[in-house]
């Protein structure tokens, strides 16, 4: 068998866990909810999201060798559930150590049927919870009460997002997604580790709002962001991101240090390394997942799915999330 996922399966071999499984303490906020606006539908701004995506994480792995669409692929281009998440297309056998999950947010159908997530192989799922310090997910609460009352025969771990606005302070950010997780329920000890999403922030007229925002302030921000996330939760949260959003313009790799110590949930698209199970990642990071699609279909569910794997075994899974 080849080797997969190198940078992700060094965490599990090495033995290194980086959660602990803790709940959100029971702080009390003044906020209620209607303190935040629920996001648009505005399906021009996920279009220029998808747009940024498109041109960063899908470019050819080697551009003196485009890829070829007939290309087959280890995790292929259209990956559907459970199939793809139980059987290698490329080596012929059965899928070892491959754990998928989605991500999903208020572009997610409503009709998704939460029950049927698990006999499809979908592992975990992440909800968008917050963005900025105002903003929240019009369908968090749906989908969050709607995975915790799951049945145990059906249930799979859930997680919460934020993403992280370049239009204000990385604290107050923390702290209003905090508040509106805590206004439903809060975290639980079975629940995934908080995650902070950093990446292109997008509206209809700019393609990233953070070129103009200096490389130091960036950092700054986002790193208050998840130090009072995980002051306020004790879990110690993952940053969301794509090697490609780094640059001179946003933040130099160079300055990729800084972040060392949170794991990395690494978006990567690329048809070449989805043929490696390879990812670009950040280098000196320790990478505990691999978003690898935008695209993905379960079976019998409707539309398409942000699809994530972890390498690892099931107890691997548990150590690395800080799952009882």
């Amino acid at each position: 068998m080849r080797y997969h996922g190198m940078a992700l399966k060094l965490a599990v071999v090495c033995g290194l866990s980086v959660f602990a499984a803790h709940p959100i303490g029971a702080e009390e906020s003044a906020r209620t909810e209607d303190s935040w606006a629920a996001l648009p539908d505005d399906q021009s701004e996920d279009s220029a999201r998808g747009a940024a995506f498109a041109e960063h994480e899908i470019a050819a792995y080697d551009a003196s060798a485009p890829a070829s669409s007939a290309e087959p692929l280890a995790i292929p281009s259209q990956f559907t559930f459970p199939d793809d998440a139980r059987y290698d297309r490329i080596e012929k056998h059965d899928r070892v150590n491959s754990i998928f999950g989605i991500d999903i947010s208020h572009y997610t159908d409503s009709r998704l049927n939460l029950d049927d997530l698990k006999v499809k192989s979908v592992r975990f799922v992440y909800i968008k919870a917050t963005q900025g310090t105002s903003s929240k997910d019009g369908k968090f609460v749906q989908f969050w009460d709607g995975m915790g009352k799951l049945d145990p025969a059906t249930k799979v771990p859930r997680g919460a997002y934020h993403f992280l606005s370049s239009t204000a302070p990385g604290k107050p950010q923390a702290d209003a997604f905090v508040d509106y997780v805590n206004l439903h329920g809060g975290i639980a000890v079975d629940d995934l580790p908080p995650v902070v999403d950093l990446e292109w922030d997008v509206t209809k007229t700019n393609p990233d709002q953070w070129v103009g925002h200096s490389q130091d302030e960036i950092v700054a921000e986002t790193l208050a962001c998840l130090k009072e996330i995980e002051a306020r939760t004790h879990r110690h949260p993952i940053l969301y991101t794509a090697k490609s959003w780094w640059s001179d313009k946003t933040i130099p790799l160079s300055k990729v240090g800084a972040f060392k110590d949170y794991p990395i949930w690494i978006a990567d698209y690329n048809p070449k390394r989805k043929l490696k199970e390879a990812p670009n990642v950040l280098p000196n990071t320790t990478t505990a997942i691999w978003q690898f699609s935008d695209g993905a279909l379960i079976k019998g569910q409707v539309a398409s799915y942000d699809t994530s794997i972890f390498y690892g075994t099931n107890d691997d899974f548990k150590k690395m999330f800080g799952l009882p």
